[in-house]
């Protein structure tokens, strides 16, 4: 192998290195929103095969984390 053929080599190596890794951090982006109207879900990772992520709903035009609260309901009345 000569010089110049070693060089193209590590040339082409290290420009493939470049556009995978670029191509990875794009592929790893949150911060859309699935959503209706006024509720929606931000995807944040993958559990399995499971979604993860946080319910939001939107408050004057922005997006925010929705908090549930527990309920106690009486099993008679």
């Amino acid at each position: 192998m000569t010089f110049r053929s070693r060089w193209m080599f590590a040339l082409l190596w290290f420009v493939a290195l470049v556009v995978v890794g670029a191509a990875a951090q794009t592929r790893h982006e949150t911060g859309a929103v699935i959503s209706g109207d006024n509720i929606g879900f931000r995807p944040d990772g993958w559990n399995g095969k499971a979604r993860t992520g946080t319910f939001v709903v939107r408050i004057n035009g922005e997006w925010v984390e929705a908090q549930s609260v527990m309920k106690t309901v009486p099993a008679t009345r």
